[in-house]
């Protein structure tokens, strides 16, 4: 019985498991149905091919029954009769084959697992075996079993019944018509014995899905370790990403030195600039607000960058530039004379510790 506890859906991992165990929903009725199908598809349509290849072989037969029997003889009359017989069944064999690998096919699609092969402890447990014989499958199976095989009995007996009247009189019939009478009886109990184990199968596939799922539904605790498993422990998430911060942070530190300019709120924003001949844009190396804004400030202090205070321009760079990119178009000319300031005050060899924009 499934357990109780397990509620949820199986992930698309726990499928992927499954199918590589070699799990998978697959009606071996369906395959039965098919395959009986076909053989009798194939007899009827084959039957005029196999019922005189059977002619020309008996007709051999009679033809050599003097011939003197010796180890060659043996031998080459062996394969003669072999490689026939295999002709005579071929058509059958091969429709019974193509069918049956399209049958699976369609249901399972292509599957190659050696892991159902593994010999398992269970398999060889008494106990383990026993509690199978009083499973839900082996219930099931049994009661399918007596299912097909009353419903084909009831079958079987209700076509001869219908039929029995007409049957005394192919006695006195020529052998020829009689066996074309039971032969055609034949083939509609047949027709009608399959149609009902075609239904029999359809419903044993949505059962067999049915129960695939309940087998592979998990508790809410295997789907959370799951998750950890495949995406990671939020908490060591959290801590790797606060650690690519903290090295972000720290590399954007070490890259004020460079800093043409630095553009502040004045107290609660601050923004480093770089240009270099050849850049198509100033590039924003460093930036933020309340205590890495003074952090920044301290380093440009330290490393004589100049400081001008602009608070429009610094909120504007600090909303839309991101660190290492290039600012935005429509902040180039206001950028650009702070910039031509900042180079007319190093020329006349003037700093600029702090200046309003």
């Amino acid at each position: 019985m499934a357990d109780p506890g397990k509620t949820e859906n199986a992930t698309p991992k726990r499928r992927e498991e499954a199918r590589e165990k070699g799990q998978v929903v697959r009606s071996i009725e369906i395959n039965s149905a098919i395959i009986l199908l076909t053989a009798l598809l194939t007899f009827r349509y084959a039957g005029p091919y196999m019922v005189d290849s059977m002619n020309q072989l008996a007709v051999f037969s009679y033809r050599n029954m003097n011939v003197p029997l010796g180890m060659e003889t043996v031998y080459s009359f062996g394969l003669f009769y072999m490689w026939n017989v295999f002709k005579i069944i071929a058509p059958v064999l091969a429709a019974i084959l193509a069918v049956g690998l399209m049958s699976n096919y369609l249901q399972v699609g292509v599957l190659f697992s050696l892991k159902p092969l593994i010999p398992k402890f269970s398999n060889v447990n008494p106990m383990s075996g026993f509690s199978k014989l009083f499973s839900r499958r082996s219930g099931v199976e049994f009661l399918k079993s007596l299912l097909k095989l009353t419903l084909i009995g009831w079958i079987v007996y209700q076509g001869i019944k219908t039929a029995l009247p007409n049957l005394v009189p192919t006695m006195d019939m020529q052998s020829t018509e009689a066996l074309k009478y039971v032969g055609k009886l034949t083939r509609d109990i047949l027709d009608r014995a399959i149609f009902a184990l075609f239904v029999l199968a359809i419903l044993d596939y949505f059962y067999q899905r049915w129960e695939y799922e309940e087998n592979l539904k998990m508790t809410k605790q295997e789907v959370r370790d799951e998750y950890r498993q495949s995406e990671g422990d939020p908490m060591i998430k959290a801590r790797i990403r606060q650690i690519q911060r903290e090295m972000a942070r720290r590399r954007m530190f070490e890259a004020i030195p460079k800093a043409d300019v630095v553009i502040t709120n004045p107290t609660h924003v601050a923004v480093a600039l770089e240009y270099k001949e050849g850049m198509k844009a100033p590039i924003v190396l460093a930036k933020g607000e309340r205590v890495i804004a003074e952090r920044i400030k301290e380093m440009a202090k330290k490393h004589n960058v100049p400081i001008v205070q602009n608070p429009p321009l610094a909120r504007a760079l600090l909303k839309q530039c991101p660190v290492g990119a290039p600012i935005s178009a429509d902040l180039f000319e206001a950028v650009a004379e702070i910039l031509a300031f900042v180079y007319r005050m190093n020329k006349k060899g003037m700093g600029v510790p702090a200046v309003s924009g």
